[in-house]
């Protein structure tokens, strides 16, 4: 099963506040806004000569740096099938450049800067994505066909594209599916009561497929940003999947442990997402769970450091 397509900076996901957004599947893509090119050719996404994958990172994201051997890999994997990979950063280059200079071969792809934004206006902004990294690819008709997290879902999308048999249909109905996400989370940020009707519409039409339910529940349970996170509709979206796909089943037990740590059930939850390492089917499903287990440690962590800290300062 696909894991979640929403994960950010430091936290357990990359939901930040949505914004509005014009663009959709199947769209001519924008040209890139270039201020400097770091590393690499020069590349014209918009030429029709390769597919491009377009990603947005930054030197201080911890899933950024996570995702860089993931796309070197990937550039080297695709590299003779007519592939490029182009990293953008909005920083400047006295802090990109010693970046890449030091990560060396680990970062081997093309690596440039953004003019003021103007590529990210072309992408983030306009297909509505808040949280880095995310990934772009562009085909060879110059259009978008596929947008997420680069470690989940970019390598199959991409074998397919190669290979023509990406579906772009069925691409744009899971968009919709995301837009409509993407409402919800913006009523409920403004605590508006007609995000829970949405919600339930919602679920109903996920039907019997999992992952959907899975990625529902992960929207509402990691967007820390939302201070009217709806718990009990997450876990109403987790028990509906485990129905489905099974209570043991890894994303069922991630989600839910995620859902249960935001929740405050710090412990229950991080069960829940080690459980879901160990019944993880293969080393890339293992890593990517095992990447939340990491950031739930490290937040147990430094929760208790402040504890320890507060408590030290109130015996003085």
């Amino acid at each position: 099963m696909k894991l979640h397509s929403l994960i950010v900076g430091a936290a357990l996901a990359a939901v930040t506040a949505v914004p509005a957004y014009a663009a959709k599947l199947g769209d001519p893509a924008a040209p890139l806004k270039i201020k400097e090119w770091v590393k690499g050719q020069e590349v014209d996404v918009t030429d029709g000569k390769a597919i491009y994958v377009v990603e947005f990172w930054a030197t201080w994201c911890g899933p950024c740096k996570a995702s860089i051997p993931h796309l070197t890999e990937l550039q080297k994997k695709f590299k003779d099938k007519g592939v490029v990979f182009i990293g953008i950063s909005d920083e400047t280059a006295d802090k990109v450049k010693p970046f890449v200079e030091k990560m060396a071969e680990k970062m081997d792809y093309t690596v440039a800067l953004d003019d003021t934004r103007k590529s990210n206006a072309g992408y983030m902004a306009a297909f509505g994505q808040g949280g880095i990294p995310t990934a772009f690819i562009v085909g060879k008709d110059k259009n978008v066909l596929w947008f997420g997290h680069p470690m989940s879902g970019l390598e199959e999308a991409l074998d397919q594209v190669v290979s023509g048999k990406y579906d772009l249909a069925a691409a744009v109905k899971k968009d919709e599916a995301r837009a409509q996400l993407d409402e919800y989370q913006k009523l409920s940020a403004k605590g508006d009561a007609q995000a829970r009707e949405l919600g339930q519409k919602i679920l109903a039409g996920a039907g019997n497929n999992a992952p959907a339910l899975c990625d529902f529940a992960f929207g509402i349970a990691a967007n820390a940003r939302n201070k009217n996170r709806d718990f009990a509709l997450a876990e109403e979206a987790v028990d509906k999947a485990a129905k489905i796909a099974g209570a043991k089943d890894p994303q069922v037990l991630s989600t839910r442990g995620i859902t249960r740590f935001e929740a405050g059930k710090q412990e229950e939850g991080l069960a829940l997402a080690k459980e879901a390492v160990e019944k993880a089917s293969n080393d890339k499903e293992k890593a990517k769970y095992q990447n939340y287990v990491r950031v739930m440690e490290s937040r147990m962590k430094t929760t208790s450091s402040a504890g320890q800290s507060s408590e030290k300062k109130d015996g003085k």
